[in-house]
């Protein structure tokens, strides 16, 4: 049995959030803010409701693509999670801005997401220029695929080198979430290859079709099926 920690991301409604953790799920991870940046988005209000509706033992992830603190801060002050998850561009926000959150919500932890470039060597991409960066100024990396002509990180359901993880594992003592195409099939692979803190998963354990697109966007069987996946790797 495994005790790597899941992660289920698009979290929209309480019911979802009450649902993933019901099946195993440690943390919980809902993409929120006052100013729209991606699909999906919540509002801080909505986010809020999630936050203080949801179990007590659940973890409770905020995600933002913002690179502005001062907007980060107030979305902060409206709907503060346990853990912020910075995967905007990684290079519109410095270590040095990082921490200087982390001064203004003090028990705040960070969750700084780690862009790979799937099809790329790891020589050929400032994966671990970034990880060195932000190794003191974060509680967890969530290594995840970045799509080339993206500006944020993440929420592609594309897989990258597994090796690149299992690198970064190896090399900081930084609690590593992996993510990027993982569902029930190859998730069990994944953890035997990189032994990672914990695993992601946010497009896989959508329903695949038009309900994908509304506030209960998370399919349970998947769920159901990646976490158990994840907890007999």
């Amino acid at each position: 049995m495994s005790d790597v920690i899941v992660q289920i991301y698009g979290i929209r409604t309480v019911e979802d959030a009450r649902m993933v953790v019901g099946h195993g799920a440690k943390h919980i991870g809902v993409s929120y803010g006052h100013i729209n940046h991606t699909p999906g988005q919540l509002s801080c209000e909505q986010a809020k409701e999630i936050f203080e509706g949801v179990q007590p033992e659940a973890v409770r992830i905020g995600l933002t693509c913002s690179t502005d603190i001062d907007e980060i801060s107030e979305d902060l002050r409206a709907a503060m999670p346990d853990v912020l998850h910075l995967s905007g561009d990684i290079d519109g926000i410095s270590p040095e801005q990082v921490a200087e959150l982390k001064r203004r919500f003090p028990g705040l932890e960070i969750m700084q997401a780690i862009p790979v470039l799937a099809g790329v060597p790891l020589d050929e991409q400032p994966v671990m220029d970034y990880v060195r960066a932000y190794e003191p100024v974060s509680d967890f990396f969530l290594i995840d695929t970045k799509a080339p002509t993206a500006g944020d990180i993440g929420a592609t359901g594309l897989t990258h080198d597994r090796a690149i993880d299992a690198a970064i594992v190896a090399a900081t003592d930084v609690r590593c979430i992996i993510a990027g195409g993982l569902d029930e099939h190859n998730v069990t692979e994944a953890i035997h290859e990189t032994k990672p803190y914990g695993v992601d998963s946010y497009t896989h354990t959508n329903y695949d079709d038009e309900r994908a697109n509304t506030l209960h966007c998370k399919d349970e069987a998947k769920v159901i099926a990646f976490c158990e996946a994840a907890r007999n790797a």
